[in-house]
């Protein structure tokens, strides 16, 4: 990865584009019933609640900093993503004990998206996939900042983007996710959970 100060002035001119859902997320039941920690009572279960990983971190996600929505481009990848299925190329996918998750189909407009999946971003940005796959968590149990968190930090700060798009550490085949910056959105820019009957409604923003 760049140095910060490249980081700034190189991700200033890179090009993005525009994404359409629905996507998927899988959120933890218990981050639903009755609502997640620290949210308001009053508001009812909020699915696309970005507190989780502003509070512990993500990959794009500093601890402690901005919000962040974490979504899959399918459901595979979503229950993958929450360790609910860990999959393997020479057996059957293998269902973990977990305590129990709800997945959630989400509409979106993303207007514009840092894709980080084609290799020229990659070449532009002087990093790789395995660099943008690899393990965040122990670097950040240092103290210290994750390039991935750098890179998210950076494109958070400069206003300019409202996700990074990325490839799957859990389903690296075929997996696909998108790091939704929630406080980003705008214009016609949205996320929207599909829910015809009402129980799990919520919009960003």
């Amino acid at each position: 990865m760049l140095p910060e100060s490249q980081l700034r002035s190189i991700l200033s001119r890179l090009p993005t584009r525009t994404t359409h859902g629905p996507y998927s997320r899988c959120v933890a039941y218990r981050h639903l019933v009755p609502h997640p920690p620290g949210a308001l009572p009053a508001r009812g279960p909020q699915p696309l609640w970005g507190m989780g990983s502003r509070t512990s971190g993500g990959r794009f996600t500093p601890k402690g900093d901005f919000e962040t929505v974490y979504l899959a481009e399918d459901p595979i990848t979503a229950f993958a993503e929450a360790w609910l299925v860990l999959q393997h190329p020479n057996v059957s996918p293998l269902t973990l004990h977990v305590p129990p998750l709800v997945h959630i189909a989400v509409d979106a407009v993303l207007l514009s998206v840092l894709d980080v999946t084609d290799a020229s971003v990659q070449t532009a940005l002087a990093t790789t996939r395995q660099e943008l796959s690899g393990d965040w968590r122990s670097i950040q149990a240092q103290g210290l900042e994750a390039p991935t968190q750098t890179l998210g930090r950076i494109c958070y700060e400069s206003g300019r983007f409202d996700a990074i798009r990325y490839h799957s550490s859990k389903n690296p085949l075929n997996g696909v996710c998108i790091a939704v910056l929630s406080e980003r959105l705008r214009e016609q820019a949205y996320l929207e959970v599909y829910d015809p009957y009402g129980d799990l409604a919520q919009r960003l923003p």
